[in-house]
């Protein structure tokens, strides 16, 4: 069976599996795809213009056949001989390398599978004169001949006297310059700015493919730790970023990196229950994993442990939760965290997602780096953790104040400080004492640049966890990440005659709480939390009821029961409807514009409910959503997905169960309908909405029903909360023990002053955070990434490369679209997607629909190009962004990706010759020689055995080895150098003839006098007169090794080449110095654990040394230009 196209009939266009011999075989179904009724085989007849070995293809092998081994995974190869039980296969690469140097493998019979060569196939084969030809294969006969189709030539072939070149990429497109076999420059003028291209998107993005091809917007703190991830052989990390920062993006490009390197990679999420689908969203609409359908991933929740299981990478968002099992007194719980162990030790690869603090969270922080690393923390315990916590604090106090922006004599003040601090440090000495000279010379750039230095020096050697990467909230990060939802809410009026009733109860009952709790501080912070949870739902009466009645059951005193029975009664005739949701829905229709998205918080469940049901008579059922905890998880994530989708005027009713774990950033409104008595609890659900805001985005309104702070004791919360939590001006997520602390605080002082003591909560409150926040703010300091965007910065170049996505576009296009343009790959395009949305089919039609396909062999179309089929792509990021289900079209997306890897393996535009006529060129015929090189660097290629690079090879056994590929794309970015050879192998510098040479490639009467004549089978004669043919080879081959050893001696390679040697250097200098300050401060398992990574950076600096100092010279293309002053006819 072959895959068939059918070019006419009602199939046209269609791709198909038929036999090979249809109408002669026993088959149903013609060549254009269609039934035959009743057919009957047709009798085989010999053809006098087929040379067909008699009998057929038959069971035996003959040397010359065209066949595949399972043994390697080399392609097509001829075999030539036996040896022993095993057969031998000779491989093709160029038609210029001579038969005693092709390679050959002996394999075993059992290995074997005959070739069927593919429609559209590039193949080769010597004309009775020895001359080289090449076509492309139309169909293979029942007798096994091969009809293939040339320039100037078509006709059968048999197979023993074929050739195709085998599966490894064309390295030596000189192997077809000196066999004559050159293409046009036009192909040539195609491919190598689409080739250039995507090497520069390869050098900006230091080899990660998923950060450009994914569709996400791109933020430095995030391209950063990515990076940081994936350029480090070792990837078991803790992406530490504080709330609302993107921690889930930093996973999904480290994620989409890996199935790229990967696409087999078994991957197990452990999950909370309600960030499970929008796991599977982010993972499916911004890093398309369903594209890896070769991928094992499995979501799993984090309270099912029997769902887990080992994979290559693991990932546990919400990690904190789980590691706070490790000192769980309760069986089950401990059970499942040591599950977790299990699971992690099992895995090479862990990330692990927690916005949770180290300080204050010591059992649960040690658990987690335990799981990062087992070896180094073995011997530590939470108590050793938390002393080394604490000895850090004045070193993190020095760092904070460690700022360019002081005047000069207090930042020399903050430089002896710092140096003191590190006696045993030399860096330190060193960048110190160059920072006191750049702030005496008063030079702020070069001061910026070493404080700069000194800050990533200090965060890099003494954070907690060189894996542990954590991104803080700071005015920078404000500037290009900015946060929406941190809006202070206006106040929204609510008439009604139950707050007053309301909080006279809850005096009544305040008083006669405190005089039971009196005196028992265990009792006095029972009856404050009592007092919160009375507060945050006193606008629900049916829950005020509910939990006085509750409180009255338990052992009290009689007057307290007195109280709160007095609250039931006062609240019984209470119509909640009446008085809460419809004056509520109604104030909220009126605040609201035609297309805003709110998300409104109830206290209750019921309250919600019933605010649902008013709120769809004045917005329509399809306008109104739930979030409540009656409702399955999949009904709920049903709800946000419904909200987002809409773009009118939409409300989302929602209680608690929205608070945790949702992203609802796409609303544009909140609004509380009362507040948790929790200061914490508050933050997580401004956190839904407080995430990244793209530029331009509307701004966000915030609203409240409380009450008055002097009448109201929800009010005197909102009070609390604004002035002396701040809450609404700015996270406290990182506070969080602080924050329960002072939680309990505030309603132990309103509990013992009533609506009085709100100015004394408010002081109370600030006085106990700032102490916090400067304690957080202190070892944040040394965790935290220090993120710099320079010359070396990642994000930096790819911005730079994305600011040219649109010649990409073109030069894409130009090279793919069919549009009736010879010589280009002959897909249909669809749309527009160099402007907005479309495509590239792989089956197009021609006018009178006759099927096309494009110049691609059949069985990559089939491998690589149809499972894309109908998809649709742009170039244009915001359309990616904005749109479902849509491609981005970089370097990493699997079409792009294709395109690249055909054009590496394919001959076409490799090798090209033209004769450049020029009526007023005063010179004689001049053939010019060009060589297009990619230089990089590549440190695990071992030139010889002494290399340094080969024990590179062998202590990277069992890591990611392509971590080292992007480290080197990091130092030494590829680029492609282009040289112009004379037939003397002299490297060309006349400018006349440079100039002449600039002109794109432009046939005979278009575009100026003269013109181009590309050198065909008839007109390489032409160039034989200049270059005689028996010399061809030889001079194409001698001005090769003299363009590499030119290249090599450039000037600007020579300078790729000294700067990417000094930052090796530099990089390695700092690593090893890191490692080996940090294996100073510690004994043990971690000491341990910091040899064997320091041996490893040693072997890793060596080999990165050598591969920069000699990079790789990747021969693209090469073509031979003959200058002249006469035109050329066949």
């Amino acid at each position: 069976m072959v895959m068939q196209f059918a070019s006419k009939g009602a199939n046209v266009g269609k791709a198909f599996w038929g036999c090979s011999q249809f109408p002669r075989c026993r088959g149903s179904r013609d060549a254009n795809g269609e039934a035959v009724e009743n057919h009957t085989p047709a009798r085989r007849v010999s053809k006098a213009s087929s040379t067909s070995r008699q009998g057929g293809r038959g069971k035996s092998l003959s040397g010359g056949d065209l066949l595949t081994s399972s043994d390697n995974v080399l392609g097509p190869g001829k075999l030539v001989a036996r040896e022993g039980d095993a057969l031998v296969l000779e491989y093709f690469d160029t038609p210029g390398q001579a038969p005693s140097d092709r390679y050959r493998e002996a394999v075993s019979r059992e290995s074997l599978r005959r070739v069927t060569l593919p429609p559209e196939q590039r193949a080769f084969w010597q004309d009775p004169t020895g001359i080289w030809r090449s076509g492309r294969v139309i169909e293979i006969t029942a007798y096994n001949d091969i009809h293939v189709r040339g320039h100037e030539w078509e006709g059968f072939i048999p197979e023993e006297r074929l050739y195709v070149r085998w599966n490894k990429p064309l390295t030596d497109p000189v192997g077809f310059g000196e066999a004559g076999m050159l293409e046009s420059p036009m192909l040539a003028e195609l491919r190598l700015p689409f080739l250039r291209s995507i090497l520069q998107q390869r050098s900006a993005a230091h080899g990660m493919r998923a950060v450009l091809s994914s569709c996400i917007e791109l933020h430095a703190h995030q391209v950063e730790t990515a990076w940081r991830v994936l350029q480090d052989p070792v990837q078991r990390y803790l992406l530490a970023d504080e709330v609302g920062l993107g921690k889930t993006i930093e996973a999904g490009i480290i994620i989409r990196q890996m199935l790229l390197d990967n696409p087999s990679l078994r991957i197990q999420f452990i999950l909370p229950p309600f960030l499970l689908d929008q796991w599977k969203r982010e993972l499916t609409q911004k890093f398309r994993v369903q594209d890896f359908t070769q991928s094992h991933i499995r979501f799993s929740r984090d309270d099912e442990p029997s769902a887990w299981d080992a994979a290559d990478l693991v990932l546990v968002d919400e990690a904190h939760n789980l590691a706070r099992m490790s000192v769980s007194t309760n069986p089950d719980l401990a059970l499942r965290f040591q599950r977790l162990r299990e699971i992690a030790l099992a895995s090479p690869r862990l990330l692990m997602l927690s916005a949770t603090p180290a300080l204050h969270n010591e059992d649960a922080f040690l658990a987690m780096l335990k799981l990062l690393d087992p070896a180094v923390y073995a011997d530590t315990n939470a108590e050793q953790l938390r002393s080394r916590l604490e000895a850090r604090a004045g070193l993190g106090r020095v760092f904070l104040g460690l700022q360019p922006s002081l005047p000069g004599v207090l930042l020399k003040g903050r430089l002896t400080e710092i140096e003191a601090s590190f006696p045993d440090d030399a860096e330190v000495r060193d960048l110190v004492a160059r920072a006191r000279e750049s702030v005496a010379t008063q030079d702020r750039d070069e001061t910026a640049s070493l404080i700069q230095a000194l800050r990533t020096h200090i965060a890099e050697v003494y954070r907690v966890h060189r894996r542990m990467l954590r991104t803080r909230r700071t005015t920078a990060l404000e500037g290009t990440y900015r946060v929406s939802g941190r809006r202070a809410p206006e106040p929204l009026p609510l008439e009604s005659t139950l707050r007053d009733d309301v909080a006279e109860a809850l005096d009544r009952w305040r008083e006669q709480a405190l005089a039971s709790a009196e005196g028992n501080p265990a009792a006095m912070t029972l009856a404050g939390r009592a007092f919160a949870e009375a507060a945050a739902v006193s606008l629900d009466p049916s829950a005020l009821q509910k939990w006085a009645l509750e409180r009255a059951a338990a052992p009290l005193a009689a007057d307290e029961i007195a109280a709160l029975k007095r609250i039931v009664q006062d609240v019984a005739y209470a119509d909640r409807r009446a008085t809460v949701s419809r004056p509520f829905a109604d104030a909220l229709s009126e605040v609201m514009t035609s297309n805003e998205r709110a998300v409104v918080f109830c206290p209750t469940t019921e309250m919600a409910t019933e605010l649902a049901e008013e709120l769809k008579d004045l917005f329509g059922a399809t306008s109104v959503f739930c979030h409540v905890t009656t409702q399955s998880s999949q009904e709920n994530d049903r709800s946000v997905r419904s909200f987002e989708a809409i773009h009118n005027a939409a409300v989302m009713v929602a209680d608690s169960s929205a608070e945790e774990g949702r992203n609802l950033q796409f609303a544009n409104v909140l609004v509380h309908l009362g507040l948790p008595g929790s200061a914490n609890r508050l933050e997580q659900r401004i956190g839904r909405c407080d995430r990244w805001s793209p530029e331009g985005s509307g701004g966000w309104r915030s609203y409240v029903v409380s009450g008055h702070a002097d009448d109201a004791y929800s009010g005197a919360w909102e009070r609390i909360l604004k002035d002396g939590f701040g809450i609404f001006d700015n996270s406290v997520a990182s506070l969080q023990q602080a924050v329960d602390n002072a939680t309990d605080e505030a309603w132990h002082i309103l509990l013992q002053m009533g609506l009085d003591g709100v100015p004394s909560a408010v002081a109370r409150v600030r006085e106990m955070l700032d102490a916090e926040i400067e304690r957080v703010r202190e070892q944040d300091a040394l965790d935290s990434l220090e993120t710099s965007v320079d010359e070396r910065s990642v994000y930096a170049r790819i911005a730079d490369v994305e600011s040219d996505a649109s010649t990409f576009a073109n030069v894409s296009n130009n090279l793919l679209a069919a549009n009736g343009a010879a010589g280009n790959l002959r897909f249909e395009r669809r749309g527009h997607p160099a402007t907005g949305l479309g495509g590239y089919e792989s089956l197009g039609r021609l006018p009178g629909k006759q099927a096309q396909i494009p110049l691609i062999p059949a069985s990559r179309l089939v491998r690589d190009f149809l499972p894309l089929k109908d998809h649709v792509g742009t170039f244009v990021r915001e359309f990616a962004l904005s749109s479902e289900d849509v491609h981005l079209y970089r370097y990493g997306d699997p079409f792009i990706d294709a395109v690249s890897d055909f054009l590496w393996h394919d001959d076409r535009g490799r090798a090209f010759g033209m004769w450049r006529s020029m009526p007023e060129w005063p010179r004689e015929d001049t053939p010019l020689y060009r060589f297009d090189y990619a230089v990089e660097a590549n440190p695990l290629d071992v030139p010889s055995s002494r290399d340094p690079r080969g024990e590179l090879v062998t202590v990277s056994a069992g890591i990611d080895q392509l971590a080292f590929t992007r480290r080197a794309d990091g130092i030494f970015p590829p680029i492609i150098v282009s040289v112009w050879m004379t037939a003397s192998a002299q490297e060309l510098t006349a400018r006349t003839h440079l100039d002449a040479l600039d002109a794109p490639y432009a046939k005979p009467g278009t575009t100026r006098a003269g013109g181009d004549y590309s050198l065909n089978r008839m007109r390489i004669q032409h160039a034989y007169d200049l270059i005689p043919a028996q010399h061809w080879g030889e001079s194409w081959r001698s001005a090769e090794r003299a363009a590499q050893h030119l290249v090599r001696s450039r000037e600007d390679v020579r300078s790729a080449v000294e700067r990417a040697s000094a930052i090796a250097d530099r990089d390695a200098a700092t690593r090893l110095s890191q490692l080996r300050l940090r294996a100073m401060r510690t004994t043990g398992s971690e000491l341990v654990r910091l040899h064997e990574e320091l041996h490893r950076e040693e072997v890793i600096a060596r080999a990165m040394s050598a591969a920069v100092t000699a990079p790789s010279l990747r021969l693209d293309s090469t073509g031979l230009v003959v200058l002249s002053g006469r035109a050329l006819t066949n």
